[in-house]
């Protein structure tokens, strides 16, 4: 089970964890997020830190499970979704802590998930807000310009086509097929495991509320190399516009693909 847990409000506050009302959570926990300096500038590193207490004894979390070969996750957008980061900080044991320098590229506004697992404990998704602006105005969104554009090259050897339904109906399972070529546009067949899995698919609403963190209909082995073909299956709760990034490993390169996809 995954607890999500939306916040409001600085990053770099407090923010206590809620529980789902139909399930019931073991325990809750603070979850503090900090940067150095408090608000980051654009294009120099920040450094980022988390920790993690529990609520009613107020003691440092220091134990968690794997998920997916990391302790814990960070998903990084801007307001538009031009801008994506999918990344892992070092946790220090002794301390309790985890920490991550990142670099922001530009100035405006930023939505934060962290994933992670106190050991025994369950899947806990948490969100923040950043804004770095200082009063900058915001970007136009570009998200509607991106439409319909299913093939994108994303670097010199490789490119990344994604199959869908002529239609995606919210609240129906759908099959989203990335597949992946190399500069001849030929099928690439050697990719292997990223994380201990084929791929990796995290899709976003326009409005930053709707979450998915998805993996391949197929598991697959350490020594596994497959492709060109990598299936998610995906329901998505509200119609609209979404942005899904895929990730795949091809020759220990990570590839990023992003699609922009209407829900009706």
């Amino acid at each position: 089970m995954i607890t999500q847990i939306e916040t409001n409000g600085n990053a770099h506050l407090h923010h206590q964890q809620q529980m789902q009302q139909q399930h019931e959570i073991k325990k809750l926990y603070n979850v503090s997020l900090k940067y150095n300096p408090t608000i980051p500038e654009a294009g120099k590193p920040s450094l980022i830190t988390i920790k993690i207490t529990e609520n009613q004894t107020e003691k440092r979390v220091k134990e968690f499970d794997l998920l997916h070969e990391k302790l814990m996750h960070i998903i990084i957008v801007s307001e538009d979704l031009s801008y994506f980061s999918h990344i892992h900080p070092i946790f220090d044991d002794k301390e309790g802590k985890f920490t991550i320098y990142h670099l922001f590229p530009e100035t405006g506004k930023y939505k934060i998930w962290v994933d992670f697992k106190p050991k025994n404990e369950n899947q806990t998704l948490v969100t923040f807000k950043l804004d770095n602006s200082m009063g900058n105005a915001l970007k136009p969104i570009r998200i509607i310009q991106e439409r319909q554009q299913y093939t994108k090259q994303i670097n010199e050897n490789h490119t990344v086509k994604l199959l869908i339904p002529k239609e995606i109906e919210s609240n129906k399972p759908v099959d989203l097929t990335f597949i992946i070529l190399d500069q001849n546009s030929n099928p690439i067949t050697d990719l292997t495991p990223l994380m201990g899995a084929g791929g990796h698919n995290v899709i976003i609403s326009s409005n930053l509320k709707e979450f998915l963190h998805l993996h391949p209909t197929k598991e697959v082995s350490s020594n596994w190399k497959g492709g060109p073909e990598i299936s998610f299956n995906a329901v998505f709760p509200y119609p609209g516009l979404y942005k899904a990034w895929g990730q795949f490993q091809h020759h220990n390169v990570t590839i990023t693909a992003d699609f922009v996809l209407e829900v009706v």
